[in-house]
């Protein structure tokens, strides 16, 4: 193995091209929704890809002809196989200007600076130095659509389409904006549209109608009591502050129903989000919650749809990924990465389902991702590519080496 000063000058060589690509992406607007210029993320990418001699394919992953790309590039042939993963998709902007990346006090200013365009670009980067260095083993790039939406046209189909097989893996880094925490469990995700029916009518022959909304008042009464059960669990895994550490179920995200002030609605609708801790059974959970439904159903005129339905993730702190993880920020940035939780879902489900283990790290700082002031420093830009560097150097060394 070389030594970590041949990384770290290795990376600092290439401060400049990590801040110019990370603008010059986070220049695109890739909104999701509602899926602005994926294509001119998509064609970004792969004129990157091209620049540094990476083979690459890019995958039509869209269940219905919209413009979801998966773009995957290759470094290696043989050898042990590490996944570097990331989307591309960013959520809407709070104004345009959002848009118009600036570099000031030592960070790159702008949407997906931190969630997660830094990553990406850091991730290609090191695969880039790594090649480069002559060293061993296989690396896939996996750049996805989606993300902020679901994954349906995105992650949720890459063992489907034969991107992500157990082929050799020795796991996956989702680049997250995680900073300063490594993210090892996620939790998973069932939500649902409930829709109540009425019937319409005048107000002044409001007894001609059925309210919908007042329905839907004592179905909700009933799910909130429903709700006083779920939140009784409480996590093992650490996750800051308590708070955070309950399951969770949110009614009402969404709302809506009615015509007119004057008219009794004849529709009602609203959503659930159930979000189980990874130590929950996700598939009783998901059961109890529509066995719920199912009951309401009979009792008043409702229906649902699931809109989201992922599994949580979870690989232990004790896997050779996480250790190896870990060490590597130990090593390069001096400091103790805590192994946590994140508060939200994560991509690395699908890299835990196909039997792989996956982690989320990545530069962007977790507290303004999706924010107005949504920032990456460049002093994480370029921790996050010399661990990844590192990480790929000791996961993916040969035997004799």
């Amino acid at each position: 193995m070389t030594g970590a000063n041949d990384n770290t000058a290795a990376v600092a060589a290439r401060r400049d091209d990590l801040v110019e690509l990370t603008s010059a992406f986070v220049a695109i607007p890739s909104e999701n929704p509602p899926d602005v210029d994926l294509r001119a993320a998509q064609r970004w990418l792969s004129a990157q890809l091209d620049h540094f001699e990476i083979d690459h394919d890019i995958i039509d992953s869209s269940s219905d002809g919209g413009d979801h790309r998966v773009v995957v590039g290759t470094v290696g042939s043989d050898g042990p196989l590490l996944y570097l993963h990331g989307h591309y998709d960013v959520v809407p902007a709070f104004d345009p200007a959002q848009f118009a990346p600036t570099v000031a006090d030592g960070a790159i200013v702008g949407r997906g600076a931190a969630d997660m365009k830094s990553g990406l670009v850091a991730m290609l980067l090191a695969a880039v130095i790594h090649r480069d260095a002559g060293r061993s083993g296989r690396i896939k790039l996996v750049f996805v659509p989606d993300e902020e939406t679901g994954g349906a046209h995105g992650s949720e189909r890459l063992q489907e389409l034969g991107v992500i097989t157990d082929d050799g893996a020795v796991g996956a880094i989702v680049a997250e904006p995680s900073f300063p925490d490594i993210w090892c469990a996620a939790r998973g995700a069932l939500t649902i549209e409930v829709t109540v029916a009425g019937r319409a009518a005048h107000v002044g022959h409001h007894y001609t109608g059925v309210n919908a909304f007042t329905a839907a008042h004592e179905v909700v009464q009933e799910l909130i009591d429903y709700q006083t059960r779920v939140v009784e669990h409480r996590t093992e895994l650490r996750i800051e502050p308590e708070a955070a550490r309950h399951s969770i179920m949110l009614i009402g995200g969404t709302a809506a129903g009615g015509t007119n002030f004057n008219i009794v609605p004849d529709v009602f609708r609203f959503t659930i989000d159930r979000r189980p801790n990874p130590d929950e059974d996700y598939d009783r959970a998901r059961a109890e919650l529509l066995a719920v439904l199912d009951d309401l159903a009979e009792r008043f005129d409702l229906g649902y749809r699931i809109l989201q339905d992922v599994d949580p993730a979870h690989t232990p702190p004790g896997d050779q990924l996480v250790t190896v993880l870990h060490g590597a920020i130990a090593e390069v940035a001096g400091r103790h990465a805590s192994l946590t939780m994140c508060p939200g879902c994560l991509e690395t489900r699908v890299y835990n389902r196909a039997g792989i283990p996956a982690v989320a790290y990545g530069p962007g700082p977790s507290a303004v991702m999706h924010g107005p002031d949504e920032h990456v420093p460049i002093a994480n830009l370029l921790e996050a590519c010399e661990v990844y560097v590192t990480v790929l150097e000791r996961l993916l060394a040969r035997p004799d080496h």
